[in-house]
């Protein structure tokens, strides 16, 4: 049988083989960034305060230092839109450390990835990749360092949910394991590492998040998880420190805590959604601009349940006359 392929030997000149630096592929300020840089997507910016502003009565840091005590890698904390699950893990972490420069934090995303968080590889000044440290790498290198004065490094991963969690950790979520800190391993890219016993992590997690039914039970295993949940306590503390007349605020307290009611879950939104709510006024630009298009969004199958709401928020928002006006006609519609 004859083959109807040839067989051609080609040699290459080593003189048609050139060597390109970022230099002449006109990339040389990427030998400027500094090596706290942030492509990876790393935020390294620590807020002005050196202090948490946590209400000294706050319930959710004596279980988080529980959770540490009884050997959990971390926390989780899991809770609908709003409910300032972000704000609530740096100042933990703060209050952990007792010192912003031992707080590191990273947001996780759907293209996030193990090269962005533990090694990757980057280019030099002279365009040659090298094995990088990321930021998991990096905080367990700080926390090694504060191994003898025992002092906490604090790792804060917000929307914890929004990758692939297992391949983003690799090998390293073995590693994890109070009973394996210090345990030298190799990491997929040749580097060897090891998590000192006093890093900690703090997550933050939407439990209506595609991605949380694909969480892996190795991964909630290793950590503690708290539910942050709208507070209507919190809400009419933001709205007194507004300057809410007390008419205006019953209201939308009353609208808030009836939306913590609805049997459908994703309407249940937090707090934070009313930050800078003080007036009608101020009330109707909010959901204009924020709270309509999320009920909207959440109420897409559930039309009923959207037009119930927006009735409900025109008493919100109508002068105190005309809102007692409303609420009567309401009441009057439901007598048999």
């Amino acid at each position: 049988m004859t083959s109807n392929y040839m067989r051609v030997k080609v040699n290459i000149s080593s003189k048609a083989v050139r060597f390109l630096s970022l230099d002449d592929l006109g990339l040389s300020y990427l030998s400027e960034v500094p090596a706290n840089n942030t492509s990876d997507g790393v935020s390294t910016t620590t807020p002005s305060s050196d202090t948490s502003e946590l209400d000294a009565n706050d319930w959710v840091l004596p279980l988080v230092r529980s959770a540490r005590d009884l050997g959990f890698a971390g926390v989780i904390l899991s809770g609908p839109p709003g409910t300032g699950k972000s704000w609530h893990a740096q100042q933990l972490a703060v209050s952990l450390t007792g010192d912003w420069e031992n707080v590191r934090s990273v947001q996780f995303h759907p293209s996030y990835q193990y090269d962005d968080f533990v090694f990757g590889y980057q280019a030099d000044s002279r365009g040659i990749y090298q094995p990088t440290a990321k930021e998991f790498a990096r905080a367990c290198s700080d926390a090694a360092a504060q191994v003898e004065s025992k002092k906490l490094v604090v790792l804060v991963i917000d929307e914890i949910s929004r990758s692939d969690v297992i391949r983003v950790f690799g090998e390293a979520l073995t590693y994890l394991e109070m009973d394996k800190r210090g345990i030298r391993f190799r990491t997929a890219n040749g580097e060897y590492l090891e998590v000192p016993e006093n890093l900690f992590i703090i997550g933050t997690m939407n439990p209506w998040d595609k991605g949380v039914d694909e969480l892996d039970a190795a991964l909630e295993r290793r950590f503690a998880q708290i539910d942050l949940l709208p507070d209507p306590d919190t809400l009419t503390k933001i709205l007194l420190k507004n300057g809410s007349q007390q008419p205006f605020l019953d209201r939308l307290v009353g609208f808030f805590n009836n939306l913590q009611k609805e049997d459908n879950e994703r309407v249940r939104l937090g707090h934070a959604y009313f930050l800078k709510c003080k007036d009608e006024e101020t009330a109707q630009l909010i959901w204009q601009l924020r709270l309509h298009p999320t009920l909207r969004r959440a109420c897409s199958l559930d039309i009923s349940t959207l037009k119930r709401l927006e009735t409900a928020w025109k008493i919100v928002v109508a002068s105190d006359e005309n809102a007692n006006s409303s609420q009567t006609n309401v009441s009057s519609t439901n007598v048999p």
